[in-house]
């Protein structure tokens, strides 16, 4: 039976809508803490992923702040006339020491109409897009056979019943882009936390300047659109990191890329008709990211480290450490419990090399609210040890970081339905179960199941309820079990009356 909760789109939630984009003819996916990928291979779970992750970067990551700081959006529009300036002169004069005042009719209809227009914000989005994916033209990734138009549409949910909505068309062209804000919907100062409230101070009188002349307040008005931009979307503004299916094999290559990187360090450049070999996006971000890891660039908010001690303790009997030589470069290295010496993980197990990027990510990168994107986490991975990674991934999503993850083990969507069962439990009867803690509400995950289709030709992606009766989720690979157990029934009657004879 169906959970009403789960059909109702949460405020840090978003939806995404998405028509022939890649080898995917329709899709309609709520992204929650757990979102779940699953469905045969070739049938667009990573292409998703991965959009998902270029939406990330293109609309919050840190290199967007700064294309937005540079060249002033969403302030393509017309820059705010003599009436809009006053309004901003006469709402400074009002601003308190810790609260912000209405914003003025005039001025927030200026910045949603900025916002809808997001004139210039495509640019940036087709450039991130196009390098995540690691090709020259969007137009690759339209499907085919299919429209010329790949579509996404971007929803993201208010505290009311408003609606933030961006659309992106995706064709040979490049990127079309448009925003849409629910009637009514205008920023107000309460949407707006203590850096915005501060920054603010600095225009207001008293703050530095007390005679905010034009420039001033332009500035200002552009400073409240991106801080509106940024609150409105948030969900879809949260830093995303992405760990690809092909991890190991960087993790066993990595020693290898630093070295060469040393190696050219003190050349004035590559010599002349060097071939160049290109990375996607998404393997490009993961190995800088390694090649970065202990750096300290990062400033010293509450990272993850905690949970990747959990991981180590009790599936990799071993810890995961790491060295910064004098190249500056970072070394990975594996040491199993109760041994002095380290193994490098060219040594260590398949095992260890796929789970080490993830204890260094929660060690070294990840935060809370952040989204860390994990294809297929049970590679390498013992039934056992899959279902041991489901529930540290369950206490992931408790402690505030937000999962997307591609799948094909049975056993690991087991665990999960496991633990949604569990939250429904009496709170006595769940304490004495052993992963009471890590229990996760019906409305924090989400499965969906990308089925093959031949009319039209790709992939329809539709969610997948959690079975209140079997307690799973329904992936078709009950199938596959059938179909072989079917088989050895008729190798095992062939067997008996071989015997007969």
């Amino acid at each position: 039976m169906e959970n009403p909760q789960v059909n109702q789109q949460a405020v840090d939630d978003y939806r995404l809508d998405v028509t022939d984009f890649g080898p995917i003819v329709r899709a309609n996916v709520n992204l929650r803490p757990l979102t779940v990928f699953i469905g045969p291979s070739n049938t667009g779970k990573s292409y998703l992923a991965i959009l998902i992750y270029a939406l990330h970067l293109g609309f919050g990551g840190s290199a967007m702040r700064g294309v937005l700081r540079r060249m002033g959006w969403p302030l393509s529009l017309a820059r705010p006339g003599a009436s809009i300036r006053k309004s901003l002169r006469n709402w400074l004069a009002k601003v308190e020491e810790d609260s912000l005042p209405a914003l003025p009719a005039d001025v927030a209809t200026h910045i949603c109409s900025a916002l809808e227009q997001a004139n210039g914000f495509g640019r940036h989005l087709e450039r991130e897009i196009g390098r995540c994916f690691g090709v020259d033209r969007l137009g690759e990734l339209v499907r085919r056979p299919g429209g010329r138009v790949a579509a996404v549409d971007i929803s993201v949910p208010q505290n009311d019943t408003g609606m933030v909505r961006y659309k992106v068309g995706i064709s040979q062209k490049g990127i079309r882009l448009s925003g849409q804000l629910s009637e009514g919907l205008v920023p107000t100062p309460e949407i707006f936390n203590e850096a915005v409230i501060e920054r603010v101070k600095y225009w207001a009188p008293g703050g530095g300047i007390e005679n905010a002349e034009v420039r001033d307040l332009e500035q200002l008005f552009r400073f409240l659109a991106r801080a509106t931009f940024s609150t409105l979307l948030r969900p879809v503004c949260r830093n995303a990191y992405y760990l690809p299916a092909d991890r190991t094999g960087v993790m066993h290559s990595h020693q290898v890329v630093v070295s060469a990187l040393a190696q050219n360090a003190t050349m004035a450049g590559l010599q002349p008709g060097e071939a160049v070999p290109m990375l996607s996006g998404v393997l490009a971000d993961f190995l800088s990211q390694l090649i970065s890891m202990g750096g300290g660039r990062r400033s010293p908010l509450r990272r993850m480290s905690e949970f990747g001690t959990p991981l180590e303790r009790n599936i990799l009997g071993g810890d995961i450490r790491l060295r910064s030589p004098d190249t500056g470069y970072p070394t990975f290295a594996y040491c199993p419990s109760g041994w002095k010496e380290e193994l490098p993980l060219m040594r260590a197990s398949s095992m260890v090399s796929e789970l080490a990027p993830i204890v260094l990510y929660l060690r070294h990168i990840v935060r809370p609210g952040d989204v860390l994107i994990i294809e297929e986490p049970e590679a390498h991975l013992h039934p056992a040890m899959q279902t041991a990674f489901a529930r540290e991934i369950a206490r992931l999503v408790r402690s505030g970081v937000r999962i997307v993850m591609t799948t094909h083990s049975e056993w690991f969507l087991e665990k999960i339905g496991n633990l949604v069962r569990l939250s429904e439990l009496p709170k006595k009867k769940r304490a004495r179960i052993e992963d009471e803690e890590v229990a996760l509400s019906p409305r924090e995950v989400g499965a969906w199941l990308f089925k093959p289709s031949n009319r039209p030709k790709g992939s329809i992606v539709e969610e997948v309820r959690l079975d209140s009766e079997t307690g799973l989720f329904p992936t078709g690979y009950d199938e596959v079990s059938e179909t072989l157990y079917n088989e050895g029934a008729h190798i095992f009657n062939g067997l008996q009356e071989g015997d007969e004879e």
